[in-house]
């Protein structure tokens, strides 16, 4: 790997921290325990595992340095250590990355770089400029107090005419529309008591306040431009889904175009 990766680092001491990173890291080290299930065969997420390896896949050449940015339990890691590549994943939650560490990896296991612990409101990554040849950022930048700083970040450390691949909420999918009415209810209502109903909700309610996020695709476009990336085409089945995938180019004039288009 063109940058050292660190093993699993510890969050610096001190109190939870409050604000958006307070409500993302709560969020994930709450649902770490059935988190890796979700991207099983039979899991209701292995289709978005399948869609973002293939989606990896166009754009990078086993061999090559990828990040994997709010990796989770490292399901999708290890999906691409499989494929060849060489990757190093990322995560605030101590919890998620307790679990991705236990996974042996098999056979894969040399190609997995380390699993990193990012402090809640980090604002540089630990990593070299111009490190990594993809960096993703799957169902992340919703979860962040400033995207275009996290993209600019994503920036420095590809290389010239690397690619960012990040997925964010499509805002023309009707269950976008039902949360943004969960949302307005959920600041009426507030928390309810009790098991059952009231458990489920109050564990929605702590989603919709950690997934902030929400814009229109022209917005996320502009703060990629703005972040030194250049959106360019990716490969997508075409349906609507609650996730939009999107592509950014790291840019570099005599470079980019080549690098872009490796496929």
């Amino acid at each position: 790997m063109k940058a050292g990766c660190p093993p699993a680092s510890r969050r610096p001491a001190g109190a939870e921290p409050d604000g958006q990173a307070g409500e993302a890291l709560r969020l994930f080290e709450a649902k770490a325990t059935g988190w890796a299930a979700k991207y099983a065969p039979d899991g209701p997420l292995a289709g978005r595992l399948e869609s973002l390896s293939a989606a990896v896949s166009w754009f990078a050449r086993p061999g090559d340095t990828v990040l994997d940015l709010g990796c989770g339990t490292g399901n999708l890691a290890r999906a691409l250590a499989a494929a060849g590549l060489r990757v190093a994943g990322c995560d605030i939650s101590g919890q998620m990355l307790a679990r991705a560490a236990r996974d042996p990896g098999g056979r894969d296991r040399g190609r997995c770089g380390g699993w990193v612990r990012l402090a809640p409101g980090w604002r540089r990554l630990p990593f070299a400029s111009a490190a990594f040849d993809v960096v993703v950022a799957a169902s992340m930048l919703e979860y962040v107090a400033e995207p275009a700083a996290v993209l600019r970040e994503c920036a420095r450390v590809l290389r010239p005419g690397g690619v960012v691949l990040y997925t964010v909420p499509d805002l023309r999918h009707p269950v976008r529309w039902a949360e943004w009415c969960a949302q307005r209810l959920a600041g009426v209502t507030g928390g309810l008591s009790g098991d059952g109903l009231g458990s489920r909700w109050n564990g929605y309610h702590a989603y919709l306040r950690a997934s902030l996020q929400r814009h229109r695709l022209r917005w996320w476009l502009a703060t990629s431009q703005l972040a030194g990336l250049r959106p360019v085409p990716c490969q997508t089945d075409g349906a609507l889904s609650p996730l939009r995938l999107l592509a950014s180019c790291c840019v570099d004039e005599s470079l980019a175009d080549e690098g872009c288009a490796r496929q």
